[in-house]
């Protein structure tokens, strides 16, 4: 099966360079990319949401007060909100807290052996961090929504979230409907179209960033991100 044909089955028949997602970060596809895929698939479960007036942008690398850099999957400025996403494109099991440093997925090994336990940093945190940096770039009075988005290939076994809270943790199939009901609950445009032009304009040159600059964040944030 031919690069062509796998690239085609999966971004659909519009040509990937003509679509938000390749537009804003300028960065070539690669379909083994776990981490590109995931964030390509929330961006497809979400685009309509552009005919709405959102606007999107990926891979923000936004500076720290230490020189260091936090990065941001992807960002929806809508006219009801903005929403900070986290892709997490994991399978396995998935155990964690609100309040615990670390969650933890679960891969099993095959029938009679033992499963694989790896530990990731608590994405809540993870995502208040980037929404913590992204307002000294914007302003402290902009009003976030913090949305971690698993894989459909995962399987929530323990994950204690409290529900009244300005993050939410879902599966990529939950995703659209998560952030309607969030809009739909918002009574009042928050953001006019000058306003989401201006964040855009704002925030743009940080998914812009050298190889360097993402090299120097790895090594820095291997846990954290």
């Amino acid at each position: 099966m031919n690069m062509f044909y796998i690239l085609s089955r999966l971004l659909g028949a519009s040509p990937y360079k003509k679509r938000s997602f390749f537009k804003a970060p300028q960065k070539p596809f690669c379909p083994q990319d776990a981490g590109a895929r995931g964030e390509y698939l929330i961006f497809k479960a979400l685009r309509s949401f552009e005919r709405q007036g959102g606007r999107f942008l990926f891979n923000l690398y936004i500076p720290k007060p230490n020189d260091d850099t936090t990065e941001i999957d992807m960002v929806l400025m809508h006219p009801k909100g903005l929403f900070v996403i986290e892709s997490k494109n994991f399978s396995g099991w998935i155990f964690g807290s609100e309040n615990s440093k670390y969650w933890t997925q679960s891969l099993p090994k095959g029938r009679g052996q033992k499963s694989h336990k790896v530990q990731f940093y608590n994405p809540i945190h993870q995502n208040g961090a980037h929404i913590k940096h992204l307002k000294r770039m914007l302003s402290e009075k902009t009003p976030m929504w913090s949305l971690i988005v698993f894989s459909d290939h995962c399987t929530f076994k323990s994950l204690n979230i409290s529900p009244d809270r300005r993050y939410k943790v879902v599966k990529l199939h939950q995703i659209k409907s998560m952030v309607n009901q969030l809009i739909k609950e918002t009574d009042a445009d928050i953001f006019s179209a000058e306003d989401i032009e201006w964040m855009y304009e704002e925030l743009y040159p940080f998914t812009q960033e050298d190889e360097a600059v993402k090299a120097r964040h790895v090594e820095a944030n291997h846990w954290v991100g």
